[in-house]
C-alpha cells in the first residue's frame, strides 16, 4: 500500500514536469543573423533606452514603450520558451522586469526582443551564455510554429502515458491493455508490476 501511494506520488511529480522534459529535449531554433553594416542587431521597433536609477537602485523606463505593456504577455514567455521563463515572469516580475530593462539599455534593443533575450537566458542560461560569447546571433523572438505543435504532441503523449500508469496503479489493470495484450489485473496488483508486465 505504501509502496503504491509512493508511485503514485513519483507519477504526479512527473505529470506535473512533464511539459519541461518535453522542452528539454525540443532543438533550438536555428541561428539566423539579423546584422547591419556596422555589426548592430536590427530591430523591428524603435530602440528605446531605460535609464539606471542610483537612488532606487533599478532600471527605470522613460516612456510607456518600454513598460511591461509594451512587450509581449506571460504567454509568450511559455511559447518560445518554455515553463521557466513563464514561472519567473509569474513568481518573479519586480526581478523580470528588472532584467528586460537592463538587457533593453545593455543591447540597445526593443522590448519584444529583450523580453526573448531574458526568456532564453532563463531558460538555458549556459547555452544563451555560449552563443552570445561565440558571437552567434540566435533569433529568439519569432515563434516557431512548428516546435510549438511538436511540444504539444510530445507533452500530450507523455501526459497520456503517464494518466495510463497512474490509472493501472490505482485499478490495477495491465498497463499494455489498452494496446489488446491482456489483461491481468489481479496479478497486477499482487507483485505490482503493471507498468512493466507486457503479456
Amino acid at each position: 500500500r505504501d509502496q503504491r501511494r509512493k508511485m503514485t506520488k513519483l507519477i504526479a511529480l512527473f505529470l506535473l514536469i512533464a511539459p519541461s522534459l518535453a522542452l528539454a529535449f525540443s532543438s533550438p531554433r536555428g541561428i539566423r543573423t539579423f546584422t547591419n553594416k556596422n555589426n548592430r542587431r536590427i530591430s523591428s521597433e524603435l530602440s528605446m533606452t531605460p535609464r539606471f536609477d542610483p537612488n532606487e537602485n533599478q532600471w527605470v523606463i522613460t516612456s510607456p514603450e518600454e513598460g511591461p505593456d509594451a512587450g509581449y504577455d506571460i504567454w509568450g514567455s511559455l511559447l518560445r520558451q518554455g515553463p521557466s521563463p513563464f514561472l519567473s515572469r509569474l513568481l518573479k516580475k519586480e526581478e523580470y522586469e528588472q532584467g528586460v530593462l537592463k538587457f533593453m539599455a545593455g543591447d540597445n534593443v526593443d522590448r519584444n526582443t529583450a523580453q526573448a533575450e531574458m526568456d532564453a537566458y532563463l531558460r538555458n542560461p549556459s547555452d544563451w551564455t555560449y552563443n552570445r560569447s561565440k558571437g552567434y546571433k540566435v533569433d529568439y523572438l519569432t515563434l516557431d510554429k512548428k516546435q510549438i505543435v511538436l511540444t504539444l504532441v510530445w507533452s500530450a503523449l507523455i501526459l497520456t502515458l503517464a494518466g495510463r500508469g497512474v490509472y493501472c496503479l490505482e485499478t490495477g489493470e495491465n498497463f499494455w491493455a489498452i494496446l489488446g495484450l491482456g489483461s491481468k489485473a489481479a496479478e497486477c496488483v499482487q507483485y505490482n508490476t503493471c507498468l512493466v508486465d507486457v503479456v
